[in-house]
């Protein structure tokens, strides 16, 4: 069984790591639907899935977002509510550090 977290820590997590107020977006398209956590001033309308480059976010104009998001968390790794912390799920385009995964454990309880 995986382990899992509460979207509350995670954001705790994220804010602490970036030193910026984050905000949970929840966005989707015709294949799926994608939590984004983002700062206050990023303006995301819409994303595709390319094979090549892998999510590509754009603006309500539609040029690609330049900007990188701090965290993106597809629908698969959802689970009741709760993000499942696997390999795949990236901070800061890095894996999760064994100290981030001790900060998300003491901040559930």
């Amino acid at each position: 069984m995986e382990e899992t977290v509460s979207l509350h820590a995670l954001k705790a997590l994220v804010e602490k790591k970036t030193k910026k107020k984050i905000l949970i977006k929840v966005i989707w398209n015709d294949q799926e639907k994608m939590t984004l956590f983002i700062t206050p001033n990023m303006n995301i309308h819409s994303f595709i899935f390319d094979k090549n480059d892998g999510y590509i976010f754009y603006d309500q104009e539609g040029n690609p977002l330049t900007r990188d998001i701090p965290l993106v968390i597809p629908e698969k790794n959802l689970e009741d509510g709760k993000v499942l912390l696997s390999e795949s799920l990236l901070l800061n385009h890095q894996p999760l550090s064994h100290e981030d995964r001790l900060f998300l454990k003491n901040d559930a309880l």
